[in-house]
């Protein structure tokens, strides 16, 4: 083996301690601003509820609004039944609002999905303007349960078949797929000099 390819190696294995060196049940989540898709493992520790922020890209009717999808509840049995609220938060991002808990957020609806199941765009939740989610399942041997929930706003969800639910994916671009960063062939062509 070469020595690159040690290096490589050793590099990983001394890696390994700080990936489940995380702490148990994170709460906040936030995506990045003007991103589309992104992955969080949520959980209900005691009064203790996981959400993830969201800032609705630019280019759909939500756009700049700030939401907070949060974890009510979750059975760690299949069907894996997981129940979220969605708020919006009462000053959106262009009034320069920064995301917190110190700020007045309101209900806009809740919805209970089991593992693989996810927001339709003529739900209540979509009608409600609430970032489309998906439940994932669960994370085996947590304490306390966790459960995988996607936001996405371009209604984009991987399937059980081919995800990878282990570190959160980030994607600014709206026709990148979330997970082989495939394009869209609904992207606009450019048109042809004549």
């Amino acid at each position: 083996m070469e020595s690159g390819h040690l290096l490589a190696v050793f590099a990983l294995v001394a890696a390994l301690p700080l990936v489940y060196a995380t702490p148990a049940c994170a709460l906040e989540h936030d995506m990045l601003n003007g991103a589309w898709l992104y992955q969080a493992w949520l959980c209900v520790d005691g009064p203790n509820h996981g959400w993830i922020y969201s800032i609705a890209p630019p280019g759909i009717p939500q756009q700049l609004k700030m939401f907070k999808v949060e974890l009510q509840s979750f059975n760690p049995v299949p069907p894996y039944a997981a129940t979220l609220n969605c708020y919006e938060q009462f000053t959106d991002v262009g009034n320069g609002v920064k995301p917190g808990p110190q700020y007045s957020w309101h209900f806009k609806q809740s919805v209970t999905l089991n593992a693989g199941e996810f927001t339709s765009n003529t739900s209540d939740w979509a009608i409600a303007e609430c970032p489309p989610i998906k439940n994932f399942g669960q994370q085996p041997s947590t304490t306390p349960p966790e459960v995988l929930i996607y936001v996405a706003w371009n209604f984009w969800f991987p399937s059980m078949r081919t995800a990878t639910p282990f570190a959160p994916f980030l994607s600014a671009n709206p026709a990148a797929s979330a997970m082989d960063g495939a394009v869209s062939s609904l992207r606009p062509k450019k048109p042809k000099r004549g």
